[in-house]
């Protein structure tokens, strides 16, 4: 689904932060986070990548979230509709409402966590999780 040998910074033109004792949803590891908005997450900095997240991205922002996910091979893009998302993912597990006008639609998609918020603009929102260790944080997955 995605390629989790991907490196934020494998892309030249942008500017990213290393975090080595980043700590996701109560792991600690390292993390490449570009802004407050963007952070891809390794529990050791060789390995394979743990989990991403985009938080709140806005529309003039969709273009460059978008050259990351084609960059990883994500199926979805910010911006797309529920449909899309039903049509690649299928029905979702769950859902929350944890900001207004915005659903966070919640997947298990090939033993990954899938969680994507969606508002009047599409897809805005995006955290994906591979580890088994991270996920079982997830207490309502």
């Amino acid at each position: 689904m995605t390629d989790r040998n991907f490196y934020l910074s494998s892309i030249p033109e942008i500017k990213i932060i290393e975090e080595y004792d980043f700590n996701y949803r109560g792991i600690s590891g390292y993390a490449e986070i570009i802004g407050c908005k963007i952070a891809f997450f390794r529990k050791n900095k060789s390995g394979l990548l743990d989990a991403f997240s985009f938080i709140e991205i806005n529309p003039p922002e969709f273009d460059f979230c978008n050259y990351i996910l084609e960059k990883i091979d994500f199926p979805i893009k910010f911006g797309d509709s529920f449909g899309t998302i039903r049509d690649i993912f299928g029905k979702e597990k769950s859902t929350d409402n944890f900001f207004e006008n915005y659903v966070r639609y919640n997947y298990s998609v090939k033993n990954c966590f899938v969680s994507l918020c969606i508002g009047n603009n599409g897809v805005s929102g995006l955290e994906v999780v591979f580890s088994p260790e991270i996920i079982s944080e997830i207490s309502d997955f």
